[in-house]
């Protein structure tokens, strides 16, 4: 899956496409995949961003999502 489409996933999605990107985030190169992405393209939508950075930093202790300020 391509950088983009994770983040239109997590920025964008519905409760549906949350919770299929949770189940895919459980893999921790597609969780670090979306943190970059998130780190990149997270000044779209900033609440929706800091929240799926809380949930990869939960599902994979030691990864951090530099969200930018």
């Amino acid at each position: 899956m391509t950088d983009e489409v994770l983040l239109t996933l997590a920025l964008h999605g519905g409760e549906e496409q949350w919770q299929e990107l949770h189940k895919l985030c459980l893999e921790r190169p597609t969780a670090e995949q979306l943190a970059r992405a998130l780190e990149r393209g997270a000044n779209q939508q900033i609440d929706q961003a800091v929240a799926w950075a809380g949930v990869l930093e939960d599902l994979h202790p030691g990864l951090k999502v530099a969200l930018p300020p």
